[in-house]
């Protein structure tokens, strides 16, 4: 830590905690601040950013201090590793400081009352820590005239902030640094920023790091994103979710679904701009100044590579298919905090993007005006635990373009009674749509493997209505070819021969698209087959398929098996259902 010597006005540097008594200057910068450099040159400095060197070290030798601390000199900001490291000290170095001097450039003592409200001291992002780190804090105006300190104008200050006041005026030299902020929420702490200003974007989060005592890299040149790694350490180190009550409604009138089918129609048409888990900016926390933590979150929250999960008390209080895509209804997620001027629950609007039913599900934030609100009792009573995952800045990965298509991918496996009896798989064709009476469309599947026997399937493709798969032996054997057919939703039959007419297709089509199971059912559909064959020892054989789905997300597959049973089956075994378990499919 380098120190401005009060006497000799040089520059010294101290290591670890042999650091003398020293005062901070706390100030607004102007266009002519004394820079490091400047300081070391050797030439002489004019100008009002010197000036404020030279009375904050008068003022500290006239309270018996010989170190002062200014943050445009002591800090070498040529250098990114330094820079980075007092960046990420600095609140620690006005909290250890024995006086700090907040020289008020645009306020005039005599007319302080007027003066003190439009100070551009308190539209700063890095006074917030200036004024709420060190001991103690004392106000001078543009002519270096003492105006009293932070104790005194505790109740003027906090109108103009919006900081409690108790935190002004107590004196927190007692206090374990990192516990001084505690009995605040992570928005109440996000809303004393909410009014102030950086140049950079980037200063937005790092002049918070202290308040929330947070330490991170820097990275000039991220923008906004440093404000969003900001809030990321900060659920890494606490569970209070409040964290999530950016943009609060400001009113409290009558809460609960009525007002909240109204105003979030209006909000989705009108103001919606993007979604995401996150704030953007501490302003997203405006109306936070008043909240407190109510109930300990059930369980820790995280980030994840897909958004914010967390479990949630939800409330359904609206179902209309054209709140978001998809969506069927808005959830209100309740929060473990509240406004000290109302026990009602805050809850955020959340829009499910999937099986609501599911136990875990996915939802979307829209960035509304009003995306947390107040929820009365009576309507958070029927609440509902569930684990939700909140979507990130860039929503949920849906593959290409955000395609929802759908993969399928038909698995055929030929049963180990297939291949004695002599049986392969020879031919594939797929049919396109069946409108009415209009006869299909036959064409070669591009994506049938013969190889490994998968046919892949995309939503889009026009092939998918009717699979024909057609099984041979060779044309000496007395044995009859046999055709399975499988229909889009997973139903399966099969019949002898393997030339069929475009109306037995047809036929065939409304047959299993008719039979009242309904798609994508989770039991096997097993079908006995109108095939029959006979082995060497003339032991009769129906040649059989079973077909049964799964979904891994929206992937499915159809998986076909096609034995033979009957005779040739032990006296133990169903001779009509196919036993995975006891029989082996070749590759």
């Amino acid at each position: 830590m380098r120190l401005i010597n009060c006497s000799t006005l040089q520059l010294e540097e101290f290591f670890g905690t042999n650091i003398p008594r020293y005062a901070v200057l706390s100030h607004t910068w102007g266009n002519d601040e004394v820079s490091f450099a400047d300081l070391t040159s050797g030439q002489p400095l004019v100008g009002s950013g010197y000036q404020k060197i030279i009375f904050t070290c008068q003022q500290a030798i006239k309270d018996e201090i010989g170190y002062a601390w200014v943050d445009t000199c002591c800090i070498d900001k040529s250098s990114s590793a330094e820079l980075s490291e007092a960046i990420n000290s600095m609140f620690a170095w006005y909290q250890n400081s024995v006086r700090c001097y907040a020289y008020l450039s645009d306020v005039r003592a005599a007319k302080m009352d007027q003066d003190l409200p439009k100070s551009r001291w308190f539209r700063r992002g890095w006074t917030l820590q200036e004024m709420l780190a060190p001991r103690t804090v004392t106000f001078y105006d543009q002519q270096w005239v003492n105006m009293g300190d932070l104790h005194q104008h505790a109740g003027r200050i906090s109108k103009i902030t919006g900081i409690d006041q108790p935190l002004l005026w107590t004196d927190w030299s007692y206090v374990v640094n990192d516990k001084k902020f505690d009995s605040y929420c992570v928005a109440t702490r996000m809303s004393w920023a909410s009014t102030r200003q950086t140049t950079r974007a980037e200063d937005m989060a790092y002049c918070l790091l202290g308040i929330f005592n947070i330490n991170m890299p820097l990275l000039y040149g991220e923008g906004d994103r440093a404000f969003r790694r900001l809030q990321e350490e900060i659920i890494r180190k606490s569970d209070d979710d409040s964290i999530l009550a950016w943009s609060l409604s400001p009113r409290i009138d009558h809460p609960g679904p009525p007002g909240l089918l109204r105003r979030s129609m209006r909000d989705y048409l009108c103001r919606t701009s993007g979604f995401d888990c996150l704030a953007r900016s501490p302003e997203d926390f405006t109306n936070c100044a008043d909240l407190t933590r109510a109930t300990i979150p059930p369980t820790p929250f995280t980030l994840t590579n897909s958004g914010l999960q967390i479990q949630l008390p939800v409330v359904r209080v609206l179902s209309c298919g054209a709140c978001f895509g998809d969506a069927e209804s808005m959830w209100i997620g309740l929060l473990g905090c509240s406004r000290a001027s109302s026990r009602n629950f805050l809850g955020i609007k959340l829009y499910p993007d999937g099986d609501e039913d599911s136990s875990s599900v996915r939802v979307v934030r829209l960035r509304q005006s009003c995306s947390t609100v107040d929820v009365g009792p009576r309507y958070a009573f029927s609440a509902v635990s569930k684990t939700v995952t909140i979507a990130g800045f860039n929503g949920f990965q849906r593959g290409r373009n955000f395609d929802y298509a759908c993969v399928k991918q038909v698995i055929v496996n030929e049963c180990k009674a297939i291949r004695r009896l002599g049986y392969q798989l020879k031919a594939f064709s797929a049919w396109g749509k069946f409108i009415g009476s209009r006869e299909p469309l036959l064409a070669y599947h591009p994506l049938w493997d013969p190889g490994s026997k998968i046919l892949t399937i995309r939503e889009n493709d026009p092939f998918d209505s009717l699979f024909e798969f057609s099984f041979e032996k060779s044309p000496s054997d007395r044995n009859p070819n046999f055709t399975v057919f499988i229909n889009r939703s997973g139903r399966g039959t099969v019949r002898e021969g393997d030339a069929f007419s475009e109306k037995e297709r047809l036929t065939l089509f409304r047959l299993l698209k008719d039979d009242g199971c309904p798609p994508y059912d989770k039991d096997r559909v097993y079908d006995k087959g109108e095939a029959l064959v006979h082995d060497n020892e003339e032991r009769l054989f129906h040649i059989s398929v079973e077909v049964d789905t799964k979904a891994i997300g929206r992937h499915w597959m159809v998986r076909v098996n096609v034995d033979a049973s009957g005779d040739g089956f032990s006296d133990d075994a169903d001779p009509w259902t196919c036993n995975c378990e006891k029989h082996v499919y070749l590759p």
